[in-house]
């Protein structure tokens, strides 16, 4: 049964190896979240990887704030993760007081990104699916659907910096928290995706 957790139990899980999974809104994670835990969007709880990436029988631990509590609770479990060991009382802000650590995903808005790109050749990858990037994708972004770039991790480099697109920005985050975990440090998320990317038609292939 989920249970509430000081900040003592709460920082002994996450150093047992207990999943930390953030329900928080991604524009308060990109800021400031807890080292190695994961942004959990609805898209990746539906997602085909979900499981892949964390498997059923791994011990969670969630921060939300205390309105959504229940329902991140209600919706780990419906997909069947059922070893929720509890939540963090007070939420992120009680970990921001406690002085630990903190970590940060760097965020761009999609006219940042256009102005690099008029200077400058920036890696992008979109995550989509081949079919979605077929039918059109942002000039010069290379398709490494999502599957394809978890699996092999091995082939990704940690130095160069990769800007990183989904259809609405919300799965490219809780990837990007899924990269940071195995230590990869060097991907950008692009703010609202690629249905962001759209308002700028003479970008698109």
């Amino acid at each position: 049964m989920p249970r509430q957790l000081n900040l003592a139990e709460f920082e002994n899980e996450n150093e047992t190896g207990t999943y930390v999974l953030d329900f928080r809104p991604g524009k308060e994670f990109v800021n400031g979240f807890v080292p190695g835990s994961f942004y959990i969007s609805p898209r990746f709880l539906k997602s085909n990887i979900r499981q892949e990436v964390i498997q059923p029988a791994e011990n969670l631990a969630i921060i939300a704030p205390n309105y959504l509590v229940d329902d991140a609770i209600r919706a780990l479990e419906k997909v069947n993760y059922e070893n929720i060991v509890g939540w963090l009382k007070g939420g992120y802000e009680t970990w921001l007081e406690s002085g630990n650590n903190l970590d940060v995903i760097i965020s761009i808005e999609p006219d940042e990104l256009m102005m690099d790109m008029k200077f400058d050749d920036p890696q992008v990858i979109d995550i989509r699916s081949e079919e979605a990037y077929f039918a059109r994708h942002l000039e010069g972004a290379e398709n490494i659907p999502v599957e394809n770039l978890l699996f092999n991790l091995e082939d990704l480099p940690k130095d160069g910096i990769f800007y990183m697109y989904c259809d609405d920005g919300e799965l490219s985050l809780s990837i990007i928290s899924c990269l940071k975990s195995q230590g990869f440090h060097n991907f950008y998320h692009v703010t609202g995706g690629f249905d962001a990317l759209l308002q700028n038609e003479a970008a698109m292939e």
